[in-house]
């Protein structure tokens, strides 16, 4: 059985709902859409200008022939 108070808060939930989905149904211009600018490339420092990527080349031979020697060894030792 309902009570006045229960009946009083059941008015109370049905205006505060009520208030909540007018607002949420409220028409409001959408906001226009954000564009972005394409980011802008800066500059290299200049001791990064200065790097001869020549100098690192037969360091990098040396790398790739250790990492394919790996590489074959693991294939070998893995199961089928």
């Amino acid at each position: 059985m309902f009570t006045k108070a229960d009946s009083r808060l059941c008015r109370i939930a049905a205006m505060l709902m009520l208030l909540m989905l007018s607002a949420c149904a409220s028409s409001s211009p959408p906001s226009p859409p954000v564009i972005a600018k394409q980011p802008e490339p800066t500059p290299l420092p200049a001791s990064v200008l200065r790097i001869d990527p020549q100098s690192s080349q037969t360091w990098l031979q040396k790398v790739e022939t250790y990492l394919r020697k790996v590489d074959e060894l693991s294939r070998a030792e893995m199961p089928k």
